[in-house]
């Protein structure tokens, strides 16, 4: 953490006075990545919402009308990051978690990883449970004004191959059946975001198309499908694929499988885990140069044991350990990581020596696009929502802002 006490100080003041929610507040002396575009200047906020993005110093109209001004001495201003695919933090797993304790974890990657709007992700379970989840799930999402966005839900599972279930429990797994599917679309309703499937198992495809009537995002995942078998369920209207490189058919130069369809078909957006654990360095960088711009999503997969120290912790029902920075089922299985989104960005910058403005698309403006949100979230841009993360070069947050509203800062006490 930056050591120098005024600017945590200046930060955290403007947190915690409630003037900045009445007549707004004032971004300033940052460097703006909008996220496409890199600047000195600020963002002005009000009534919850971005009134401008500026290049310079405040104009005279925002010093004059009361808005609060505050000081980001030089760091980076940033939308919100964007989180399609996440278990849970300190010690809460959404799948099991109540209303009070999924909060507590949102509000974790809120804080600690700069991450505004979030899909909650499900493991495979029964079909009962899963409802029951997605119930308290929402009871959150209404409980939770003034904090981190809960954008909807995702379940990855239970329609997944089981030769590549990964860290879900083989007795769970179900072939996706219209009957089945149709009767989660109506239990979770417009909460349901995305459903991850292997789209080569019986049934998919019309599962896919079902789905896709119903603007609800198909992600390939935990997948043995042939490219062919990809691409058939692209034009049923598949769209997205889950954590690249993880749990699915490996590329051969004669038989690409899932893994050369998910990096050769540019309708698909795809999820990175870039964590240096689940992805080497060189497959990073790989993955950026393969995908459209446009289509490159960060996520982190974080688990329960994020932001724990080393032990165990449940994933559903299964036990997950966490040593250093890998968590395993007790088997040694690589489940889901530890990092947060900040920490996802760093690794992705670092690990492709690509510029921070390349990067940051993946985890803002992308997701959103995907989530159907580009015209609300996802960039700093006049009339969309304040979601906005402050941080510096070591990419460690400084302040949090959702919707407008300051929702934490660092603030050093020494």
């Amino acid at each position: 953490m930056n050591n120098d006490k005024s600017i945590n100080l200046s930060i955290y003041n403007f947190v915690s006075d409630n003037a900045c929610n009445k007549s707004g507040f004032v971004l300033y002396n940052g460097t703006v990545y909008t996220p496409w575009e890199k600047f000195y200047g600020g963002v002005a906020v009000g009534k919850g919402i971005i009134n401008a993005v500026f290049k310079g110093n405040p104009p005279d109209r925002f010093t004059q009308n009361g808005k609060m001004l505050v000081d980001c001495h030089q760091n980076i201003i940033s939308p919100g990051f964007i989180d399609l695919h996440l278990h849970g933090a300190n010690g809460y797993d959404f799948t099991i978690a109540s209303p009070e304790e999924i909060i507590k974890a949102t509000s974790y990657h809120a804080a600690v990883g700069g991450t505004t709007t979030m899909l909650p992700t499900l493991v495979s379970a029964p079909l009962d449970y899963i409802k029951q989840s997605s119930d308290k799930i929402k009871k959150a999402r209404q409980k939770s004004s003034g904090g981190p966005h809960i954008a909807g839900i995702h379940l990855e599972g239970p329609f997944l191959n089981p030769w590549y279930k990964g860290a879900h429990s083989e007795k769970y797994l179900r072939n996706p059946e219209q009957e089945l599917i149709k009767d989660l679309v109506a239990a979770i309703g417009e909460d349901l975001a995305v459903i991850t499937i292997s789209p080569e198992l019986p049934h998919a495809l019309e599962a896919i198309s079902y789905l896709s009537r119903h603007k609800i995002v198909s992600a390939l995942g935990h997948s043995g499908a042939t490219l062919e078998e990809v691409q058939k369920a692209v034009n049923c209207g598949l769209s997205h694929a889950v954590h690249t490189y993880s749990a699915m058919r490996r590329f051969h130069h004669r038989s690409p499988g899932a893994l050369g369809a998910v990096l050769t078909i540019d309708q698909i957006s795809a999820e990175i885990v870039a964590d240096g654990i689940h992805t080497n360095p060189a497959a990073v960088k790989l993955f950026f140069s393969a995908k459209p711009p446009e289509k490159a999503i960060l996520v982190t997969d974080a688990l329960a044991v994020c932001g724990m120290a080393d032990g165990k912790c449940l994933l559903g029902d299964k036990t997950i350990i966490k040593v250093a920075d890998r968590a395993t089922l007790e088997d040694g299985t690589l489940a889901g990581s530890v990092i947060t989104m900040n920490q996802a960005v760093a690794g992705a910058v670092n690990m492709t020596s690509l510029c921070l403005e390349r990067i940051l698309p993946a985890a803002t403006i992308n997701p959103a696009m995907v989530l159907g949100l580009g015209k609300n979230k996802g960039s700093l841009e006049k009339g969309k929502d304040a979601d906005i993360v402050v941080f510096n070069a070591d990419y460690e947050v400084l302040s949090t802002i959702c919707r407008g509203i300051p929702f934490y800062t660092a603030y050093n006490n020494n």
